[in-house]
């Protein structure tokens, strides 16, 4: 294995990584969306459970 090699390991290993990261952030941001939804709705639940 020549230096030259284990470069282009390095800088394809990069790559993936940085492929990666938007999927991660997209899984987050979802996670996070169906919480907040969860939230809403249990607050208009409450609601309308006081209303009645």
């Amino acid at each position: 294995m020549t230096e030259y090699d284990e470069l282009g390991r390095l800088i394809k290993l990069r790559k993936e990584k940085e492929a990666l990261i938007p999927k991660v952030i997209d899984k987050k941001k979802k996670i996070r969306a169906k919480r907040k939804s969860r939230k809403v709705l249990l607050k208009k639940w409450m609601i309308n459970i006081l209303d009645d």
